[in-house]
């Protein structure tokens, strides 16, 4: 047997490894990692992905609706329109 990280360890009598509840484990450790990689909060908080365009954002939740700059994580401005818009 195996464990998550791939190290071999010994089991007591009787008891076994559900493969899909590793497998859906890993999977969603992927997952967060992507999540972690792609995106970045808004200044509220909430997970936003960029994946294309320009600095200024927008919160894609209801309740939030921020604009906000990708780049310095500020609300947006004038500063980042001239400093940094295509950055």
């Amino acid at each position: 047997e195996r464990t998550l990280g791939g190290a071999s360890s010994p089991k007591p009598p009787g008891y076994s490894v559900d493969e899909q509840v590793v497998e859906g484990a890993r999977q969603e450790e992927a997952s967060k990692d992507t999540i972690r990689k792609t995106t970045k909060p808004c200044p509220r908080q909430i997970p936003v992905e960029k994946n294309r365009g320009c600095m200024p954002m927008k919160c894609p939740q209801p309740q939030c609706k921020f604009e906000w700059c990708w780049n310095c994580g500020l609300e947006w401005n004038c500063n980042c329109m001239g400093g940094h818009w295509f950055d």
